[in-house]
């Protein structure tokens, strides 16, 4: 998600009467808010855009691990890790949003 995604969906967290966007993304998960065309439309633009980065991610990994990126630190493989889980994350609460 971009800044500008980000801003958006601030800015429609607001409108719905949310004063927190990850409360208001929180209520999606719950059932406590309903997605309206436009959000569905939006939901499947970054479900696909994080199914592009998690790909980048496990890419990476994938070269490290087989030897052809050698300059990568253990912190940046734990980064990269967890950076890959928050991506796979995301993408499993935004799979149960559209279902």
């Amino acid at each position: 998600m971009d800044d500008e995604e980000l801003h958006r969906f601030i800015a429609r967290a607001r409108e719905a009467g949310f004063t927190n966007h990850r409360d208001y993304h929180a209520a999606f998960v719950f059932g406590e808010a309903e997605l309206e065309r436009r959000d569905r439309h939006d939901l499947l633009r970054i479900k696909g855009e994080l199914g592009k980065q998690g790909s980048n991610l496990n890419q990476l990994t994938h070269a490290v691990n087989a030897g052809r990126l050698t300059v990568m630190s253990a912190d940046d493989m734990r980064i990269i890790h967890a950076t890959l889980a928050a991506v796979e994350q995301a993408s499993a609460e935004i799979r149960v949003l559209l279902a």
